[in-house]
């Protein structure tokens, strides 16, 4: 199947399964030129504090150098040059913090652990692939590359085009006045090429998401499956299903027998209910059941004579809340006490179950 073939039968948004196992593997949507316009951002900060300690040590080096032309310099430069050098080496940290830091926004501070270390054989395949960059994504990012620098050039043109006029004078000014036209020329082109650039990180990073995903899309088959080793295969899920009603309807058919009363609403709920003074200090629901259950439950109730009270609140609020086992709560003892009551009155037993 052909790539383009491939990428149409792949229709399905990617799960949430597969980006994970695409993020362990080191693949994110990052935006490269956001990356370089938070690296160009941070430096341009860097210079803004940095940059009169960087020209005033490049004036006093390239003077000194140039004063001593008929000596020995090196023995002084050095000591000169370590003022520029630490502001440049600023301006450089600066520059990689603020990468970083726009690398670890978009990855949402994930690393991938599959690219933690060096693997040869991503060289090889890389290699491999070489014969793949004439695809259209290729052609497409080549076209946007021309386009990005057609963009930003003349997004400066308009800052430095009066400048043009004073380059010949500069070449024979002071070299104090050369550095200080320079980082004005600089700054002048900087503040529109800083704007267009970061007009065309939002777009390209969107753009890289886009591709992301499409790239992690899924064919319907491929999302089946996954969703299969998700949650299971249907075939055993369906028989633990089956199971799992058996074993409660097995629990039904010993419990309402024994019960006391069974609180319906009135065909879709069903709850029975238990009180023995040495069993706890209140009624406990021994069993309950919804729809076709509850239907089974009447049933038994009906064969081995339980008293069937319609109660629908009582009957709804005990479903919902108390689970199987357990007494029922504060709130309800008036109510529930009430349909024993009743139920005794009507079975000539005692308080706790106990015949008279």
């Amino acid at each position: 199947m052909s790539e383009e073939a491939d990428r149409e039968a792949r229709t399905e948004a990617p799960t949430g399964r597969k980006l994970e196992r695409a993020h362990s593997q080191g693949q994110f949507p990052i935006g490269r030129d956001a990356v370089l316009v938070a690296g160009t951002g941070a430096a341009s900060l860097a210079l803004v504090y940095l940059g009169s300690r960087l020209r005033t040590g490049l004036t006093s080096l390239v003077a000194q150098a140039a004063a001593s032309v008929d000596r020995t310099p090196f023995a002084s430069l050095p000591g000169r040059a370590a003022g520029p050098a630490a502001a440049a080496a600023g301006v450089c940290l600066c520059a990689a913090v603020g990468v970083v830091l726009a690398t670890l926004i978009q990855t949402k501070g994930q690393v991938g652990s599959d690219r933690s270390f060096f693997d040869l054989s991503r060289v090889f395949r890389g290699f491999a692939g070489l014969g793949r960059m004439v695809r259209k994504d290729f052609v497409f990012d080549l076209l946007i590359a021309f386009g990005k620098a057609v963009f930003i050039a003349l997004s400066a043109y308009p800052s430095v085009r009066r400048d043009w006029g004073r380059l010949p004078a500069l070449l024979t000014a002071e070299p104090g006045v050369q550095l200080s036209s320079a980082f004005q020329m600089l700054a002048r082109a900087a503040r529109p090429a800083f704007l267009a650039l970061a007009l065309l990180a939002g777009a390209e990073w969107g753009l890289s998401r886009w591709r992301f995903h499409r790239d992690l899309r899924m064919t319907r088959q491929e999302v089946k499956e996954e969703l299969k080793s998700d949650e299971g295969d249907p075939l055993v899920k369906g028989r633990l299903r089956r199971r799992a009603r058996e074993l409660v309807r097995h629990r039904a058919r010993v419990e309402v027998p024994r019960a006391d009363a069974l609180v319906v609403n009135p065909t879709h709920v069903a709850v029975a209910l238990r009180y023995r003074r040495d069993e706890g200090r209140a009624p406990r629901v021994t069993a309950k059941g919804k729809g076709p259950l509850a239907e089974h439950m009447r049933d038994l109730a009906r064969r081995h004579g339980v008293a069937i009270v319609e109660d629908v609140p009582l009957a709804r609020f005990l479903y919902r809340k108390v689970k199987v086992g357990r007494e029922v709560p504060a709130q309800t003892y008036k109510a529930v006490a009430a349909i024993l009551a009743f139920v005794y009155r009507l079975t000539g037993r005692r308080d706790g179950g106990v015949r008279a």
